[in-house]
């Protein structure tokens, strides 16, 4: 085909098309079914502090403002990897994380012992794989998983 086709809408106007340009999604804000903005970092703060009814509830709050379950599946994975590298180093300056992330997850070890980041994180790994194989669905996983703190 030759480039001209690419430059003509159906009708034969000439229109400017960027065709290797690639859309950025905009981020837009999530807001609650009250009209308030959703944090989800107030969701990881709440399961890094091990508070199972409030994480329970943000998650809840975070399905109910637009947020689909594998990107609050993930926002968890973040959290608890932040929390086993914070485990496993002395500073931040042995990461690849900014002060204020890494600060916050050495805080939350407190809350958790070392065997249970580990096996928290395999069963995040088992379970998302068990849900791309169809085997269990990602919802109920992450619920289950939050309700096992």
């Amino acid at each position: 085909m030759n480039e001209e086709y690419y430059h003509k809408d159906i009708f034969g106007t000439v229109v400017d098309v960027n065709l290797g340009a690639v859309e950025k999604e905009e981020e837009r804000p999530l807001f609650d079914k009250k009209g308030r903005e959703f944090n989800i970092f107030a969701l990881t703060d709440a399961l890094g502090e091990r508070k199972k009814k409030e994480t329970w509830i943000l998650y809840q709050k975070a399905l109910s403002a637009g947020l689909s379950a594998e990107e609050i599946f993930f926002k968890i994975v973040w959290q608890v990897k932040s929390m086993l590298i914070a485990a496993r180093t002395k500073n931040v300056e042995e990461t690849d994380m900014k002060p204020f992330p890494y600060s916050k997850a050495k805080s939350f070890l407190k809350n958790f012992k070392l065997e249970e980041l580990e096996k928290f994180s395999e069963n995040l790994v088992i379970g998302y794989h068990q849900a791309r194989r169809g085997e269990r669905e990602i919802e109920t996983l992450v619920e289950k998983i939050l309700l096992k703190l």
